[in-house]
């Protein structure tokens, strides 16, 4: 690797011409943004993956198949949004929402459901959820639209600016 020199370290202006084109060749850091995936269907875990990649751009991804395995991964390690199946085998998505608030965990939750319920709908938007997705609805433009609205740009969201590099 080359070294580059800037102002004031040597190098001339050669030197300070090779740090400006060095620096303007960088592309700014995108923040990212960390997903927790909670459904029982690996088939459904994976095309919500590809979804969002596709949709929103993003790379990181936890998965858990069952309500304990996604507490457990809540409490150990910070999300920025979770995608979570209603009907799990170890409970419902209004149960686990109301349970994650209680223990004071304020991630963003998308409810993602196979059934179409306005009455669990309701309950889940006084219960904190950020969205609610019909599993027949969910595309990589529905996916993008429901994490806009849980992680909006200005915390860092899919719509948030770059940030420089220091």
């Amino acid at each position: 690797m080359e070294k580059v020199y800037g102002a004031g370290q040597g190098g001339g202006a050669r030197g300070r011409r090779k740090a400006a084109e060095g620096s303007a060749r960088r592309e700014p850091a995108a923040r990212t943004i960390r997903v927790l995936v909670v459904d029982d269907d690996r088939v459904d875990r994976l095309a919500l993956r590809r979804a969002l990649a596709e949709a929103a751009g993003v790379h990181e991804f936890r998965e858990a198949d069952a309500v304990l395995a996604a507490i457990d991964l809540l409490t150990a390690e910070r999300f920025d949004c979770v995608f979570l199946d209603y009907n799990l085998p170890d409970g419902d998505g209004l149960t686990f929402l109301r349970g994650v608030r209680a223990a004071g965990i304020s991630v963003p939750v998308v409810m993602l459901t196979g059934q179409q319920d306005d009455q669990i709908a309701a309950q889940l938007a006084e219960s904190g959820a950020a969205d609610y997705i019909d599993k027949s609805d969910l595309t990589p433009a529905r996916l993008l639209q429901a994490l806009r609205r849980a992680i909006p740009a200005g915390e860092g969201g899919p719509d948030a600016a770059p940030r420089p590099n220091p």
